[in-house]
């Protein structure tokens, strides 16, 4: 820090800041190549690079100020010979999250003699060269680089990078994450829309704080997103323990069954609407060889959303053997889920 003027470090700080303020990668990784890392180190080139080391031609480099007129040549070039690159290579060997530049590696006259050198960099004029790395796999290295004509890169330079790189780590593993939750719950919501499922997440005061499916569709909830007074009357009822008696929402459509289900937060009530289906569609249902009878009518309630506890009321038999068959019709099936199962008799 002490290699930094005050106008240096509240250029770091606002860096900092600016870090956690984006949505998505692609729009934080512009904004750190076009604004924040110019800002700091200043550069004739700025990239991005995911080096794929064993299918060089999935290889993803974004280069920082564009160059339509020789970059895709180069680029070609370079997912060839990216293994020769000392701070590659280096990681490779040894892994190290340390900022290192390519003259700790190498002379100017030992990176000159590189197909590198000669192919790639010297038709941009890199002579110099900086690197921090943010992600590390077997095959695959994800770093930003900076590069220069003129000078090679300082102590401060290294310093700053040092201190950015791990904002930069936790910054994109935060998006990394929050694309794969985004994705789960749309790939839940799908699954609840194919079997006429949806929830809701209510606070104790009966105002919906998130939905999934046609739940709000079903239930008639308009803006401001309120629970009618029938459920909010029925959720704040008294109850044994836990647990709410089954709500039957009755609409101009098909009735809709609703069941509040614990959570683990006193301020967050989950509810799980079930829409009645227009007929029942289990007889239509195919068997599925090798498949008993009974499992065969197991399978089909399966496949309209009952649980086992339902299933085994409709049959007559009991929970236990009801997971006896589902184990049984998993195993003959191929399947591991029982979504993967409904969609299988559907298909």
């Amino acid at each position: 820090m002490s290699l930094l003027t005050q106008n240096e470090y509240e250029l770091f700080l606002e860096c900092i800041r600016g870090l956690h303020s984006f949505q998505d990668v692609p729009a934080l990784r512009s904004w750190l190549l076009d604004t924040a890392l110019p800002q700091l180190i200043p550069s004739d080139w700025l990239s991005y690079n995911e080096v794929d080391l064993v299918h060089p031609a999935n290889t993803l480099a974004i280069l920082k100020p564009e160059s339509n007129e020789f970059f895709p040549r180069l680029f070609q070039r370079f997912s060839e010979v990216a293994y020769q690159h000392p701070l590659i290579s280096r990681q490779l060997q040894s892994p190290d999250f340390s900022v290192h530049k390519i003259s700790d590696f190498l002379t100017q006259e030992a990176y000159h003699r590189l197909d590198l050198y000669r192919d790639v960099y010297r038709p941009m004029g890199v002579e110099y060269q900086i690197a921090a790395t943010i992600k590390l796999e077997p095959d695959r290295l994800t770093a930003f680089a900076l590069s220069r004509r003129q000078t090679d890169y300082t102590e401060r330079d290294r310093s700053i990078l040092e201190m950015l790189r791990p904002h930069l780590v936790v910054a994109f593993n935060n998006l990394a994450l929050a694309q794969e939750r985004q994705t789960i719950m749309d790939t839940t919501a799908l699954a609840l829309n194919e079997f006429s499922s949806a929830t809701l997440i209510v606070n104790p005061q009966g105002r919906i704080l998130y939905h999934t499916g046609l739940g709000l569709k079903w239930i008639g909830v308009t803006q401001p997103e309120v629970l009618p007074a029938t459920i909010a009357d029925w959720l704040n009822e008294p109850t044994h323990g836990n647990s709410h008696r089954p709500l039957t929402w009755i609409t101009e459509a098909r009735p809709i069954h609703i069941r509040a289900v614990p959570t683990s937060s006193h301020e967050r009530r989950l509810l799980v609407l079930t829409q009645e289906p227009a007929s029942a569609p289990v007889a239509a249902l195919p068997n599925q060889p090798g498949l008993t009878q009974r499992e065969g009518e197991v399978a089909r309630w399966i496949a309209t959303g009952k649980t086992n506890a339902e299933i085994a009321a409709i049959l007559g038999i009991s929970p236990r053997t009801v997971h006896k068959h589902v184990e049984h019709i998993f195993e003959k099936l191929g399947v591991e889920t029982r979504i993967t199962l409904a969609l299988r008799l559907r298909d």
